[in-house]
């Protein structure tokens, strides 16, 4: 008789701390993984997203946030709206920006936790990045990054360049060791209104785990679909996403 085989957990999972969604993921988020959210025009799918990332930050990780999307002023407003101190945990030396729509808009603010990359092209973008976040990550055993955005991403490179730079950037992840690392992961934010369908289908492939919120008609009330984790436990379930007063709230129906 042949024995069964037994499939032993090889990475750590870590729990976001929102209680209904960690159930829903299989228990919590994958090392060294992408959580990719989706979200509409309108939508408040993106303050779910920060919610994850503060909370990690308060659990003494290292936060990352890559700004694509908009000038760091309007950043700060946009973290104010969720409850979030962007500036405090920057100065604390908690967390860096590294404002790549600076960089390729010519516009340079003095603050010591923001970075720049100074003129950028498609072919230039992922060497200099990889060299800062050397720099800015070194000897940061937890660290959490958050995009904002993917699509602001693809503005900025084109689609075609912006697949290229992640499938490369994957590929030198993949053929490189990161000893002493405790944890890592990354929350990518994207608006499916402003990418492709073809783009969509073909970043879902590579996360770990695709949260998707789509209104209901109800202000401040959304579906969310948990539509992927490759945990063993996950079952792909339902619930709500509310916001209210720069606060989250999620409350599970169960199995979809």
């Amino acid at each position: 008789m042949v024995p069964p085989i037994v499939i032993e957990m090889q990475y750590k999972v870590f729990k976001t701390e929102i209680g209904a969604l960690d159930k829903m993921l299989g228990g919590g988020l994958m090392d060294d993984g992408i959580l990719l959210i989706i979200y509409d025009t309108g939508s408040y799918g993106w303050a779910l997203g920060v919610e994850i990332f503060r909370r990690f930050l308060e659990r003494d990780w290292f936060g990352m946030i890559t700004n694509y999307s908009m000038p760091y002023s309007l950043l700060k407003k946009y973290g104010l709206a969720v409850r979030f101190p962007l500036e405090e945990f920057g100065r604390a030396g908690r967390l860096a920006v590294v404002d790549v729509f600076g960089s390729v808009n010519g516009v340079k603010l003095n603050e010591p936790f923001v970075y720049y990359l100074g003129q950028l092209d498609s072919g230039t973008y992922l060497p200099k990045m990889l060299a800062l976040y050397s720099k800015i990550i070194a000897n940061r055993p937890r660290r959490i990054g958050l995009t904002v955005t993917v699509d602001g991403f693809v503005e900025t490179f084109g689609e075609e360049n912006a697949m290229r730079i992640l499938k490369r950037n994957m590929a030198l992840r993949e053929g490189s060791e990161r000893p002493g690392h405790e944890g890592v992961l990354n929350v990518f934010l994207i608006n499916r209104d402003r990418v492709s369908r073809r783009f969509l289908s073909w970043i879902s492939q590579y996360a770990e785990h695709i949260l998707e919120t789509r209104p209901t008609g109800r202000p401040g009330v959304e579906e969310l679909t948990v539509l992927k984790s490759l945990l063993p436990d996950f079952e792909p379930s339902t619930g709500t996403f509310r916001f209210k007063k720069g606060r989250i709230c999620i409350q599970s129906s169960g199995p979809g």
